[in-house]
């Protein structure tokens, strides 16, 4: 009588232990950053196949394997859900030393002191709101004083922003005119469909199989079995929107839809860099503008025009407050001139 009893519960913890293992170890191998992390899963994934065999060693009674099989698939559900759940809620960068920066090139001592004010100052905004990336650029007079990239353009490949990282402008696109871009050259403002912004057309009816697209994603990507993840080509950043429904990056992202790309008539991305945002207000003297995608601000265009300063933030997640920091950056610009 012991025996039989004891063998649907030995049963029952192996396998619940196993597919809990197996499961953790697909999301350690498919989102932790650490060096190895593929490796581990693949231990992980290893060891329970190894309890999934000795458990079938066993010659269960079919009713005690089917009721082990079920809550352990249910126990394996909750720990991938948990620690899924904490993988995309974690803070992107935890220190600031982490948060990778790309400058064009290096300020004049000029404007050295503030540069290094307006740097402490957008890595403080990227930490506080958990931003995946951020683009700023700083000009004045008839040029650009300033311009830097920080953070990832794309999470999970880390692939760091850059002075030249194009970013969607949302319902901003009709300040920036056509003839305007072609009389000033900006080369990296312009209109895409948005399928080059979201090749899988995520979110919509013809996106990939979710099974499949889950099977590519947290198995056989991480395992080495298929081409590794790239960033969008063009210097393109990937675009996400909070996970939680109080809008709040610092609680998680997921990727933005194909729809909320596409904000403007004709299904068109509008794109440009703070950079070229920065020379066209400056050429065309426009006024202040924020950018929305997805209900939330994505960038902002500041001119300051009691001191001609003019000021461009951009960011890959809706509802960056991003019109909050180009006026402390703007701030510190017109305190140093």
């Amino acid at each position: 009588m012991t025996s039989s009893v004891t063998n649907p519960v030995k049963a029952f913890a192996l396998i619940a232990l196993g597919l809990a293992m197996a499961a953790m170890g697909i999301y350690v191998a498919n989102a932790d950053d650490a060096p190895g992390a593929a490796v581990i899963g693949f231990l992980l994934m290893l060891a329970a196949v190894l309890f999934g065999v000795r458990t079938a060693r066993n010659r269960l009674p079919i009713w005690a394997a089917r009721t082990a099989l079920a809550v352990g698939v249910l126990i394996a559900a909750f720990a991938a859900f948990l620690t899924h759940a904490v993988t995309v809620a974690a803070p992107l960068f935890a220190q600031p030393p982490d948060l990778p920066s790309v400058n064009e090139s290096a300020p004049s001592p000029q404007w050295a002191a503030a540069v290094d004010r307006a740097r402490s100052m957008v890595r403080a905004a990227i930490g506080e709101q958990n931003l995946p990336g951020v683009s700023i650029a700083v000009g004045m007079g008839v040029g650009i004083v300033w311009a830097e990239g920080f953070g990832w353009r794309d999470v999970v490949t880390q692939t760091p922003v850059t002075p030249d990282t194009r970013f969607n402008i949302g319902t901003a696109a009709p300040v920036v005119t056509a003839a305007a871009v072609a009389s000033l050259g900006m080369t990296n403002t312009g209109t895409d469909s948005a399928a080059e912004w979201s090749p899988s057309h995520h979110g919509e009816p013809e996106d990939d199989f979710p099974l499949f697209t889950l099977v590519h994603n947290i198995i056989l990507r991480p395992i080495g079995v298929t081409a590794p993840a790239q960033p969008l080509p063009g210097d393109r950043a990937t675009f996400y929107v909070p996970r939680s429904d109080d809008n709040n990056p610092r609680r998680g992202r997921r990727l933005m839809y194909m729809r909320d790309l596409a904000c403007c008539a004709g299904g068109m991305a509008f794109y440009s860099t703070p950079s070229d945002l920065v020379r066209f207000a400056l050429a065309t003297k426009a006024d202040s503008v924020n950018g929305q995608l997805a209900g939330g601000s994505v960038m902002s265009l500041m001119t300051r025009r009691d001191s001609g300063i003019v000021v461009a933030v951009a960011s890959n997640v809706a509802h960056a407050n991003t019109a909050a920091l180009a006026l402390k950056v703007a701030d510190v610009f017109a305190e140093q001139k």
